[in-house]
């Protein structure tokens, strides 16, 4: 697959290259897709937790984090 880029797109991705100390381009161009996908994650994580919020289902922490360490083995704090 060819991709042509506008100039200044081009220019960002070598930009980027040499700041990365000569990091090859289609490198950069990976970094900058993987960094897409990790904030769109965030993203639906973060509507996830408002609709969550929104329905009621929230727990308090204490209780969570109790449960948790519980579940885990961990020791209660000090």
């Amino acid at each position: 697959m060819t991709i042509d880029l506008t100039p200044d797109l081009a220019e960002r991705v070598q930009r980027f290259s040499t700041a990365a100390g000569g990091c090859p381009e289609v490198e950069v161009i990976r970094r900058a897709l993987d960094s897409l996908e990790r904030q769109e994650e965030e993203l639906l994580a973060i509507r996830e937790g408002i609709e969550d919020l929104r329905a009621g289902r929230v727990q308090d922490f204490e209780e969570f984090d109790s449960e948790f360490r519980q579940r885990n083995s961990i020791p209660a704090d000090g």
